[in-house]
Protein backbone atom coordinates (compact mmCIF):
# COMPACT_ATOMS: atom_id res chain seq x y z
CA UNK A 1 0.00 0.00 0.00
CA UNK A 2 0.73 3.48 -0.59
CA UNK A 3 1.88 5.92 1.99
CA UNK A 4 -0.21 6.19 5.02
CA UNK A 5 -1.41 8.90 5.20
CA UNK A 6 -2.93 10.12 8.43
CA UNK A 7 -5.05 6.80 8.49
CA UNK A 8 -3.92 4.75 12.17
CA UNK A 9 -5.05 1.00 11.42
CA UNK A 10 -5.70 -1.53 14.19
CA UNK A 11 -6.33 -5.23 13.49
CA UNK A 12 -8.41 -6.81 16.20
CA UNK A 13 -8.67 -10.72 16.38
CA UNK A 14 -11.68 -12.01 18.24
CA UNK A 15 -11.55 -15.74 20.42
CA UNK A 16 -13.27 -17.32 22.54
CA UNK A 17 -12.65 -21.05 23.73
CA UNK A 18 -16.65 -21.69 23.94
CA UNK A 19 -17.10 -22.54 20.34
CA UNK A 20 -20.24 -24.81 19.87
CA UNK A 21 -18.55 -26.99 17.23
CA UNK A 22 -14.66 -26.63 18.34
CA UNK A 23 -14.59 -25.56 21.83
CA UNK A 24 -10.70 -24.91 22.64
CA UNK A 25 -10.68 -23.63 19.10
CA UNK A 26 -7.85 -20.91 19.35
CA UNK A 27 -5.49 -22.76 21.66
CA UNK A 28 -5.63 -25.46 19.15
CA UNK A 29 -2.15 -26.81 17.97
CA UNK A 30 -0.65 -26.23 14.60
CA UNK A 31 2.97 -27.54 14.67
CA UNK A 32 3.81 -26.24 18.18
CA UNK A 33 2.05 -22.66 17.88
CA UNK A 34 -1.32 -22.07 19.18
CA UNK A 35 -3.58 -21.59 16.43
CA UNK A 36 -4.40 -18.14 17.88
CA UNK A 37 -0.75 -17.48 17.65
CA UNK A 38 -0.38 -18.01 13.99
CA UNK A 39 -3.10 -15.64 13.09
CA UNK A 40 -1.55 -12.71 15.54
CA UNK A 41 2.12 -13.45 13.90
CA UNK A 42 0.68 -13.17 10.60
CA UNK A 43 -1.02 -10.22 11.03
CA UNK A 44 1.51 -8.85 12.13
CA UNK A 45 4.30 -9.14 9.67
CA UNK A 46 1.88 -6.30 7.62
CA UNK A 47 3.79 -3.07 8.26
CA UNK A 48 1.10 -0.88 7.69
CA UNK A 49 -0.64 -1.65 10.86
CA UNK A 50 0.20 0.17 13.88
CA UNK A 51 -1.58 -2.06 16.51
CA UNK A 52 -2.44 -6.05 16.02
CA UNK A 53 -4.60 -7.12 19.22
CA UNK A 54 -6.30 -10.12 20.68
CA UNK A 55 -9.96 -9.23 21.98
CA UNK A 56 -11.20 -12.31 23.86
CA UNK A 57 -13.45 -13.65 26.87
CA UNK A 58 -11.11 -16.35 28.53
CA UNK A 59 -7.81 -15.87 30.82
CA UNK A 60 -6.05 -19.01 28.84
CA UNK A 61 -5.94 -16.77 25.52
CA UNK A 62 -5.08 -13.91 27.12
CA UNK A 63 -2.48 -15.49 29.20
CA UNK A 64 -0.97 -17.53 25.62
CA UNK A 65 -0.98 -14.08 23.81
CA UNK A 66 0.79 -12.12 26.48
CA UNK A 67 3.40 -14.63 27.22
CA UNK A 68 4.31 -14.85 23.36
CA UNK A 69 4.72 -10.97 23.35
CA UNK A 70 1.01 -10.00 21.72
CA UNK A 71 -1.31 -7.37 23.26
CA UNK A 72 -4.58 -8.45 24.64
CA UNK A 73 -7.71 -6.99 25.50
CA UNK A 74 -10.10 -8.98 27.79
CA UNK A 75 -14.40 -8.37 26.98
CA UNK A 76 -17.62 -9.19 27.70
CA UNK A 77 -18.49 -13.06 27.93
CA UNK A 78 -21.90 -12.09 27.15
CA UNK A 79 -21.62 -10.72 23.34
CA UNK A 80 -22.82 -13.32 20.46
CA UNK A 81 -20.96 -12.31 17.79
CA UNK A 82 -17.44 -11.03 17.44
CA UNK A 83 -18.07 -7.89 15.63
CA UNK A 84 -19.29 -7.05 19.65
CA UNK A 85 -16.36 -8.36 21.37
CA UNK A 86 -14.26 -6.42 18.74
CA UNK A 87 -16.16 -3.22 19.34
CA UNK A 88 -15.36 -3.48 22.97
CA UNK A 89 -12.10 -3.85 22.57
CA UNK A 90 -11.74 -0.46 20.07
CA UNK A 91 -13.80 1.79 22.02
CA UNK A 92 -9.66 1.41 24.41
CA UNK A 93 -7.80 1.20 20.69
CA UNK A 94 -6.38 4.63 19.28
CA UNK A 95 -7.11 3.72 15.52
CA UNK A 96 -9.35 5.25 12.30
CA UNK A 97 -9.90 2.04 10.69
CA UNK A 98 -10.28 -1.31 12.67
CA UNK A 99 -10.09 -4.41 10.90
CA UNK A 100 -12.08 -7.60 12.46
CA UNK A 101 -9.79 -10.65 11.44
CA UNK A 102 -11.40 -14.20 11.87
CA UNK A 103 -10.15 -16.03 15.04
CA UNK A 104 -10.41 -19.19 13.01
CA UNK A 105 -8.07 -18.22 9.91
CA UNK A 106 -4.81 -19.27 10.65
CA UNK A 107 -3.44 -18.44 7.05
CA UNK A 108 -4.07 -15.19 6.62
CA UNK A 109 -2.03 -13.47 4.29
CA UNK A 110 -0.97 -10.24 5.87
CA UNK A 111 -0.45 -8.07 2.44
CA UNK A 112 -4.30 -8.69 1.79
CA UNK A 113 -5.28 -6.67 4.57
CA UNK A 114 -3.62 -3.51 2.25
CA UNK A 115 -6.45 -4.59 -0.58
CA UNK A 116 -9.00 -4.59 2.55
CA UNK A 117 -7.80 -0.98 3.84
CA UNK A 118 -6.95 0.28 -0.01
CA UNK A 119 -10.47 1.86 -0.14
CA UNK A 120 -10.63 4.04 2.80
CA UNK A 121 -7.82 5.54 0.95
CA UNK A 122 -9.38 5.78 -1.98
CA UNK A 123 -12.79 7.06 -1.47
CA UNK A 124 -13.44 9.31 1.25
CA UNK A 125 -16.72 8.33 3.00
CA UNK A 126 -16.40 4.46 2.76
CA UNK A 127 -17.40 3.13 6.08
CA UNK A 128 -17.38 -0.46 5.58
CA UNK A 129 -15.07 -3.20 3.42
CA UNK A 130 -15.81 -6.65 3.02
CA UNK A 131 -13.29 -9.43 1.49
CA UNK A 132 -14.89 -11.73 -0.56
CA UNK A 133 -13.55 -14.76 -2.21
CA UNK A 134 -14.49 -16.76 -5.43
CA UNK A 135 -16.57 -19.76 -5.18
CA UNK A 136 -14.82 -22.51 -7.05
CA UNK A 137 -16.71 -25.60 -6.41
CA UNK A 138 -20.60 -26.67 -6.21
CA UNK A 139 -20.30 -28.06 -2.72
CA UNK A 140 -19.30 -24.40 -1.64
CA UNK A 141 -21.93 -22.73 -3.04
CA UNK A 142 -24.37 -25.25 -1.74
CA UNK A 143 -23.41 -25.36 1.88
CA UNK A 144 -24.64 -23.28 4.55
CA UNK A 145 -21.07 -22.61 6.10
CA UNK A 146 -19.66 -20.48 3.54
CA UNK A 147 -21.93 -16.96 3.34
CA UNK A 148 -22.77 -16.18 -0.08
CA UNK A 149 -22.65 -12.93 -1.32
CA UNK A 150 -23.58 -10.67 -4.18
CA UNK A 151 -22.59 -7.45 -5.41
CA UNK A 152 -23.72 -4.75 -7.38
CA UNK A 153 -21.70 -3.09 -10.00
CA UNK A 154 -20.43 -0.34 -8.09
CA UNK A 155 -18.93 -3.22 -6.24
CA UNK A 156 -21.25 -2.50 -2.99
CA UNK A 157 -22.79 -5.77 -1.39
CA UNK A 158 -26.52 -6.11 -2.19
CA UNK A 159 -27.13 -9.22 -0.13
CA UNK A 160 -25.65 -12.18 2.12
CA UNK A 161 -27.35 -16.01 2.55
CA UNK A 162 -25.90 -19.17 3.63
CA UNK A 163 -27.98 -20.04 0.83
CA UNK A 164 -27.25 -20.37 -2.98
CA UNK A 165 -27.62 -16.77 -4.52
CA UNK A 166 -28.60 -15.33 -6.91
CA UNK A 167 -29.50 -18.55 -8.09
CA UNK A 168 -29.07 -22.01 -7.63
CA UNK A 169 -30.89 -23.47 -10.95
CA UNK A 170 -28.94 -20.77 -13.28
CA UNK A 171 -25.69 -20.20 -11.05
CA UNK A 172 -24.13 -22.99 -12.73
CA UNK A 173 -23.91 -21.86 -16.54
CA UNK A 174 -23.98 -18.27 -15.35
CA UNK A 175 -21.34 -15.65 -16.88
CA UNK A 176 -21.08 -13.77 -13.05
CA UNK A 177 -18.66 -14.64 -10.11
CA UNK A 178 -20.21 -16.67 -7.48
CA UNK A 179 -18.88 -14.52 -4.01
CA UNK A 180 -18.65 -15.80 -0.34
CA UNK A 181 -17.44 -13.94 2.42
CA UNK A 182 -13.80 -14.02 3.60
CA UNK A 183 -13.34 -13.42 7.60
CA UNK A 184 -12.27 -10.14 7.36
CA UNK A 185 -13.80 -7.27 7.26
CA UNK A 186 -12.94 -3.10 7.95
CA UNK A 187 -14.44 -0.61 9.37
CA UNK A 188 -14.52 2.95 10.09
CA UNK A 189 -13.67 3.02 14.14
CA UNK A 190 -16.63 5.78 13.98
CA UNK A 191 -19.30 3.35 11.77
CA UNK A 192 -17.73 -0.08 13.71
CA UNK A 193 -19.45 1.49 17.10
CA UNK A 194 -22.57 2.52 15.76
CA UNK A 195 -22.75 -0.54 13.76
CA UNK A 196 -22.93 -2.45 16.63
CA UNK A 197 -25.51 0.11 18.80
CA UNK A 198 -27.73 -0.45 15.53
CA UNK A 199 -30.74 -2.65 15.99
CA UNK A 200 -30.76 -6.35 15.21
CA UNK A 201 -32.28 -6.69 11.63
CA UNK A 202 -35.10 -9.27 10.33
CA UNK A 203 -32.80 -10.53 7.92
CA UNK A 204 -29.91 -10.45 9.67
CA UNK A 205 -31.22 -12.40 12.39
CA UNK A 206 -33.08 -14.99 9.19
CA UNK A 207 -29.68 -15.52 7.75
CA UNK A 208 -27.46 -15.29 10.37
CA UNK A 209 -25.05 -12.79 8.97
CA UNK A 210 -24.93 -9.92 11.01
CA UNK A 211 -23.22 -7.70 8.65
CA UNK A 212 -27.18 -7.75 6.51
CA UNK A 213 -27.74 -5.43 10.03
CA UNK A 214 -25.51 -2.95 7.53
CA UNK A 215 -27.49 -3.14 4.97
CA UNK A 216 -30.94 -3.24 5.60
CA UNK A 217 -30.06 -0.08 7.79
CA UNK A 218 -29.41 1.69 4.42
CA UNK A 219 -25.46 1.70 4.74
CA UNK A 220 -23.39 0.42 2.48
CA UNK A 221 -20.55 -2.36 2.75
CA UNK A 222 -17.85 -2.51 -0.15
CA UNK A 223 -17.04 -5.86 -1.51
CA UNK A 224 -13.43 -6.28 -1.93
CA UNK A 225 -13.06 -9.41 -4.50
CA UNK A 226 -9.37 -11.62 -4.29
CA UNK A 227 -8.37 -14.43 -5.72
CA UNK A 228 -6.55 -15.43 -1.94
CA UNK A 229 -7.73 -19.02 -1.03
CA UNK A 230 -8.18 -18.86 2.93
CA UNK A 231 -8.94 -21.65 4.74
CA UNK A 232 -10.74 -21.53 7.97
CA UNK A 233 -11.08 -23.98 11.05
CA UNK A 234 -14.41 -24.87 12.18
CA UNK A 235 -13.77 -28.40 13.56
CA UNK A 236 -11.21 -31.05 14.77
CA UNK A 237 -11.43 -32.28 10.77
CA UNK A 238 -10.53 -29.15 9.43
CA UNK A 239 -8.11 -28.83 11.93
CA UNK A 240 -5.88 -32.13 10.68
CA UNK A 241 -6.17 -30.33 7.05
CA UNK A 242 -4.85 -27.16 8.79
CA UNK A 243 -1.55 -28.95 10.12
CA UNK A 244 -0.99 -31.14 7.16
CA UNK A 245 -1.55 -27.26 5.07
CA UNK A 246 0.79 -25.41 7.10
CA UNK A 247 3.44 -27.69 6.54
CA UNK A 248 4.18 -26.80 3.32
CA UNK A 249 3.37 -22.76 3.83
CA UNK A 250 5.90 -20.21 3.03
CA UNK A 251 4.98 -17.49 5.31
CA UNK A 252 5.17 -19.58 8.14
CA UNK A 253 8.85 -19.22 8.07
CA UNK A 254 8.54 -15.76 8.91
CA UNK A 255 7.36 -15.95 12.30
CA UNK A 256 8.40 -19.42 13.49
Amino acid sequence: MSEKANLKIAAIIPARMGATRFPGKPLADILGLPMIEHIRRRVALNENLDQVIVATCDQEIYDVVVANGGECIMTSSAHERCTDRVAEAAVKVDADIIINVQGDEPFVNPDILDDLVKPFYDEPGILSTNLLGRIVSEEEFETVNEVKTVINLAGNVIYFSREPIPSRRKAPAGDFEKLKQLGLIAFTKDFLLKFTALPETPLERLESVDMLRVIEHGYTIRGVITSERTVSVDTPQELDEAIRLMKDDVIKERYM
